[in-house]
């Protein structure tokens, strides 16, 4: 009977704690007429009166601003009255209704109201409803809150750091590029070269096929050439990036076309023939005179399909790889994966193999060939050192003269 009794009154004493839960709940009377400043805001369930006038951020990313103990604002349209198991579960019904704009909520049973009543509404704004007791809350879509940031002034249109940093740069092909400082893409690179600013690294990148990123080193002046096209992503003191987002007017023949990327100039195009004009004929000729033709021996029968002509030879990199080939009188020694890096001279993109050996052969300064991105680019690079290519890499095939 003792432990009945115990019960009991544990009972009781819950029963006036969940009271006094409700009646504790109190307003400080500002929300009537005034807008909080310096909202604060917070995620979960509100309380009351600490958290009056503050923002809550709803799980979708929506904000709500809170207000104790009020009713919904006039002219409020209702949507519907969802029976919810707290304050929390009726901000997520809010959350879940595209149409919900606000929501009131009822702490305890009041008159035809139940607690855990979520009235959700399609419009709303700030209330001076006073609520008569301290069972209603109301909660509003209201703008995003912002944060004030110290005011940095910075040169537009600047290829030099600090002021580049997050700046957009077009190069003179109408290739653009984003600038990052303080930065590195760390990325493979096929080319290093020396520039002697950002603004000329990001140029060289240009004037390449198949080239989408750049990192540079500003005190050694060196410019690392590759085909990242994203956001660098290492933290790096004394280097900055550019990378390409594309090209500008990218429908006109003067930009993304087929110059996008490239500088270098057409190769291998035949000009087309010019028309024959047609005889001028007058509207009444004279009656011809005819003349008998002497004798002509009769034309040599020439088949109707003749045989075609011997193909030119095609030097294959796959096929003829550390081999010596005879290409017009001049010998090369092939080697497939290997590049030269060192004081290249760009000459052509979009040619084969062949045609990059041939422009060797006619160019007495060069004894050697750098071919890039066999597969897409095609680019010819002439070099004037001899001997083998010092660097392995599965985008080239060089060649040097024997």
């Amino acid at each position: 009977m003792g432990f009945l009794k115990l019960s009991t009154n544990a009972l009781v004493l819950l029963n006036l704690y969940l009271a006094q839960a409700i009646d504790a709940r109190t307003c400080d009377g500002t929300q009537v007429t005034t807008l909080k400043t310096n909202q604060v805001v917070i995620k979960g369930v509100p309380q009351c009166p600490q958290n009056d006038g503050d923002i809550i951020e709803t799980s979708d990313g929506g904000y709500y601003t809170f207000q104790c103990c009020m009713h919904e604002s006039k002219g409020s349209s209702l949507i519907k009255n969802v029976q919810t198991t707290g304050y929390d579960d009726c901000i997520n019904q809010c959350t879940l209704t595209d149409s919900c704009k606000a929501f009131r909520y009822v702490f305890g049973d009041n008159g035809d109201e139940k607690a855990g009543d979520c009235k959700l509404y399609g419009s709303g704004t700030f209330s001076d409803g006073k609520c008569g007791n301290t069972l209603h809350d109301w909660a509003y879509l209201t703008d995003p809150p912002v944060i004030e940031i110290p005011e940095s002034v910075r040169a537009a249109c600047s290829t030099e750091c600090p002021d580049a940093d997050g700046q957009i740069y077009t190069a003179k092909n109408k290739q653009v590029f984003h600038l990052d400082c303080q930065k590195r893409h760390g990325t493979a690179w096929f080319h290093k070269l020396d520039s002697n600013s950002l603004k000329e690294c990001t140029d060289s990148c240009a004037s390449f096929i198949g080239c989408q990123s750049v990192d540079y080193h500003k005190r050694t002046k060196k410019c690392y050439l590759g085909k990242r096209t994203s956001k660098p992503t290492l933290d790096a003191s004394g280097w900055a990036t550019a990378y390409s987002i594309g090209c500008s007017g990218a429908c006109t023949e003067d930009s993304c076309g087929s110059s996008c990327g490239s500088t270098a100039p057409p190769v291998n195009i035949t000009p087309t023939p010019e028309q024959e004009q047609e005889p001028i004929v007058p509207e009444s000729p004279p009656p011809a005179i005819i003349t008998p033709e002497p004798e002509q021996d009769p034309e040599p029968i020439v088949p109707a399909n003749p045989a075609p002509a011997p193909a030119p030879k095609e030097v294959n990199c796959n096929d003829d790889n550390n081999s010596q080939v005879d290409l017009d009188g001049t010998k090369y020694e092939i080697r497939c994966d290997k590049q030269y890096r060192d004081n290249s001279r760009y000459v052509a993109s979009g040619i084969s193999y062949t045609e990059c050996l041939k422009l060797c052969s006619a160019d007495s300064t060069c004894n050697s060939v750098d071919y890039w991105d066999p597969s897409g680019g095609q680019s010819c690079y002439l070099f004037s050192g001899t001997g083998e290519p010092a660097h392995s890499t599965n985008m080239n095939w060089a060649a040097f003269k024997v």
